[in-house]
C-alpha cells in the first residue's frame, strides 16, 4: 500500500517544523493571502503561533484583516521589544473564520443579492431587503454549536464581536469604523448568552451593508472585491466598578502624527488619544467632549495653557458597559469619580484648583475634578513603551501605522496596556510646493497649525459654502437636512470627477446640530478639502476630531481636514472673495429653495482656484481668481 501523504496541517498539529513554502500554506489557509502581511506573517510567525490561531478559529477560513493585524502587532513587540511584554496585558480572542460568513449568506439567500449588487451598482435598489436578510438571518444549527464552544472559552466576562473583514486593516484600505461592532455583556444563562452572541453576529455581518461601508468601497473602486467578513472575539478589557464594568482608559495611536497642533511638535514622534472608560469616545465624535491629545516627544505640553480652559476642554461622560440594562451607556464623570481609587484619580482626572479657591472663598470645601488624563501624560515609562511600540511598529510595516489599546492600573499602581488593533496607515510622498506671495486679494484662506498632512497642491473646481448665520438661523429640526443635501452634492459632483473644497460652520460629523453640520462620512466622501470655520456670534468653534474614525477616513483619502479659525492661527479668511464666481446651487437643485443663500456652491471651473499645503511651515491657503492661469 502507498504511503499517504501527511498534509501540512497534519505535520502542524503533530508538531513538526514546517518549511517556508509549509508555512506559506498555512497563513494562507488561516490567516491572509495579502502579500504585504502574508511577508511579515512569515518573518515573525512560528509553527506555535500558528497552532494557537487554529485553536481559537472556530469554522475554516480565513480569520480576516483586523485579527492579523493585532496579532501581528504583539508579536512584533514580543521579539523586537521584550523588555515592555511585561507591561502589556495578555489578550483573549477568538476567531469566527470567514467560512461562517459564506455559509451564512448562501443559507440566508443572499449570495444572488450580492452579485446583482456587484454588477449594478449605483443602481443597485435593493439596499434594504440585502440588509435585512443578514440582519434576520437564520443561524444554522452547527454554527450554533461553534458558538457554544467560543462561549465556553471566554467565560462570563463582556466581550465585543468585531469585524475582520479582508478588506479591513490592510496596506490599501483600513475600513475605519465602517463595520459595527457589537457589545456583549456577556451575563445570565448559558441560553441568554448564546442569543446574545446570535444577535452580535448577525448586526455585524449586516453591517457589510451599511451606507459607510458601501460609500467606502465605492469611493475606493473595490465594489467588485467581493466582501468576506470573519469576525473577532475579544475580552473586553476592564473590571466592574459598582454596576459598570471598563477599563481605566483607552484611546488610539498613531506613528506619524499628520496634524501638529503645538509649534515645536515633531509629527514623526506620533501622538496618541485617551479618554477615561472605554475606548469608544476616542474615535467617535462625541459632543461637549474632548479627549487628551498627547504628542509623544511633548507628552507634558498642553494645548490649554490654563485651568479654566483645561476644564472647558476636556471630558464630560464617559462610556462604560452597564450589564443591567445590557448595554454600553454613557455615564457623567461625577457617577465615576466616586468609585475610582486614588491612584486611578491622580492618572486620569485633575482639580480645577481656580474652581475650588472660588469656592473656599464661600466656605464651600470640596473637589473639583475634570477628566483630562493628566496623570497618564506623566507616565514617562508608559509614554516611552507606547513611543517605541508605535516606532517598531512602523519600521516593520514599512509605513506609518495606528493602534488602539486599553489601559488598566494594576494593585501594584503600575499601568498595564492591552493592544487590540494594529493597522497600516496610507501614506503618500510630499510635493514641492511654493506658495504666491504679494497676492492677498485673491486668497480665500491662509491658516497656521490646523491640520496638516503632506505638502501638496489641488486644483479646485468646487467651492461649497455654508453661510454660518443662516446655518443658525435656520430651523433646528431641518439641520440635518443640510447634511443630506451635503451628500448629494457630494455625489453629483464627485461622480464628474469634479475637485471640492467644503467649507462649514463649527464641528463637521457631529452628532448635535447645534455644534456644526452632522454630515457622516458618506456625505463628503468625495470631496478634496473640508474645513470647520469659527463663527463666534452664533457660538460655531472648530474642534479637529484628532484620532476619530472620521478623521482615519480623511486621513487615509488623503483629503486636508482643517480649521479657520478667529484667532492668530488664521492670517486671512475672505468668504466674499467667491462672490465674483458663478453660484450655481439653485441651477442644480430648483426643489430646495428655502436653502439657497445658505448653501452656496460655486463653480470655479473656468477659472483658477487651488489649494496649497505646505507640511514644513504647517500652512493651508486657498487661492481663488477670476479667469485661467497661463
Amino acid at each position: 500500500m502507498p504511503k499517504t501523504e501527511i498534509s501540512v496541517w497534519e505535520r502542524l498539529e503533530g508538531g513538526e517544523f514546517l518549511d517556508l513554502e509549509q508555512k506559506k500554506e498555512v497563513c494562507n489557509g488561516l490567516m491572509t493571502t495579502e502579500p504585504r502581511m502574508e511577508a511579515l506573517i512569515l518573518k515573525f510567525f512560528t509553527e506555535k503561533d500558528f497552532k494557537k490561531v487554529l485553536r481559537n478559529r472556530i469554522g475554516g477560513g480565513l480569520i480576516g484583516g483586523k485579527a492579523c493585524g493585532l496579532l501581528m502587532a504583539r508579536k512584533i513587540i514580543e521579539r523586537k521589544l521584550p523588555e515592555y511584554m511585561d507591561m502589556l496585558l495578555p489578550h483573549h480572542s477568538w476567531f469566527i473564520g470567514s467560512e461562517m460568513f459564506c455559509r451564512y449568506l448562501e443559507e440566508n439567500n443572499c449570495v444572488e443579492l450580492l452579485e446583482k449588487q456587484v454588477k449594478e451598482q449605483d443602481e443597485f435598489t435593493q439596499e434594504e431587503e440585502l440588509y435585512e436578510r443578514l440582519r434576520s438571518g437564520t443561524i444554522s444549527c452547527e454554527m450554533e454549536n461553534e458558538l457554544k464552544k467560543l462561549l465556553a472559552s471566554c467565560g462570563q466576562e463582556p466581550i465585543v464581536v468585531r469585524s475582520s473583514s479582508f478588506l479591513e486593516d490592510g496596506f490599501g484600505n483600513t475600513f475605519s469604523g465602517k463595520y459595527e461592532s457589537v457589545f456583549c455583556m456577556n451575563q445570565g444563562s448559558e441560553e441568554e448568552r448564546l442569543e446574545e452572541l446570535k444577535d452580535a453576529v448577525r448586526r455585524v455581518y449586516a453591517s457589510t451593508q451599511n451606507k459607510e461601508a458601501i460609500e467606502y468601497r465605492r469611493t475606493r473602486n473595490i465594489m467588485d472585491a467581493g466582501e468576506q467578513m470573519a469576525l473577532l472575539v475579544q475580552r473586553v478589557e476592564g473590571r466592574f466598578l459598582g454596576d459598570y464594568y471598563l477599563p481605566l482608559a483607552a484611546g488610539m495611536g498613531c506613528s506619524y502624527n499628520p496634524y501638529k497642533w503645538m509649534e515645536q511638535m515633531n509629527p514623526d514622534a506620533g501622538m496618541l488619544r485617551i479618554v477615561a472608560g472605554l475606548g469608544t469616545r476616542a474615535v467617535e465624535r462625541t459632543p461637549g467632549d474632548y479627549p487628551r491629545l498627547i504628542g509623544l516627544d511633548r507628552a507634558k505640553g498642553n494645548i490649554y495653557t490654563s485651568v479654566a480652559e483645561r476644564h472647558k476642554f476636556s471630558q464630560r461622560q464617559v462610556d462604560v458597559l452597564y450589564p443591567a440594562k445590557g448595554r454600553r451607556v454613557s455615564i457623567w464623570l461625577e457617577q465615576l469619580i466616586p468609585l475610582l481609587s486614588r491612584r486611578e484619580k491622580k492618572l486620569v482626572l485633575s482639580h480645577d484648583t481656580d474652581a475650588e479657591a472660588r469656592l473656599a472663598e464661600m466656605r464651600q470645601y470640596r473637589d473639583v475634578y475634570f477628566a483630562d488624563c493628566q496623570g497618564i501624560a506623566y507616565e514617562n515609562e508608559f509614554i516611552r513603551m507606547m513611543s517605541q511600540i508605535l516606532k517598531t511598529l512602523e519600521r516593520e510595516y514599512g509605513r506609518p501605522v495606528d493602534i488602539e489599546f486599553a489601559l488598566e492600573c494594576e494593585e501594584d499602581g503600575e499601568l498595564r496596556v492591552n493592544l487590540y488593533q494594529c493597522r497600516p496607515q496610507q501614506h503618500d510622498a510630499s510635493e514641492e510646493v511654493k506658495i504666491p506671495k504679494g497676492v492677498d486679494h485673491e486668497i480665500l484662506f491662509d491658516v497656521r497649525r490646523t491640520s496638516m498632512r503632506r505638502s501638496k497642491e489641488v486644483a479646485l473646481d468646487v467651492i461649497v459654502r455654508v453661510d454660518p448665520q443662516k446655518y443658525y438661523e435656520y430651523p433646528y429640526s431641518k439641520k440635518p437636512d443640510v447634511s443630506r443635501m451635503i451628500g448629494r452634492i457630494n455625489k453629483r459632483f464627485g461622480k464628474e470627477g469634479k475637485k471640492m473644497l467644503l467649507l462649514v460652520p463649527g464641528r463637521i460629523g457631529t452628532s448635535s446640530p447645534e455644534l456644526g453640520v452632522p454630515v457622516t462620512y458618506s456625505d463628503v466622501s468625495r470631496f478634496s478639502a473640508i474645513c470647520e470655520v469659527a463663527y463666534s456670534k452664533a457660538g460655531y468653534n472648530p474642534a479637529l476630531s484628532y484620532g476619530s474614525h472620521m478623521f482615519q477616513d480623511l486621513v487615509e483619502a488623503d483629503v486636508y481636514y482643517g480649521a479657520i479659525n478667529e484667532n492668530s492661527k488664521t492670517r486671512l479668511y475672505q468668504p466674499e472673495l467667491l462672490e465674483q464666481f458663478p453660484e450655481v446651487f439653485a441651477q442644480h437643485y430648483p426643489e430646495a429653495e428655502e436653502m439657497q443663500g445658505m448653501i452656496m456652491v460655486y463653480d470655479l471651473s473656468a477659472d483658477t482656484a487651488r489649494l496649497i499645503l505646505d507640511s514644513r511651515e504647517g500652512r493651508a491657503v486657498c487661492q481663488a481668481k477670476k479667469g485661467k492661469s497661463e
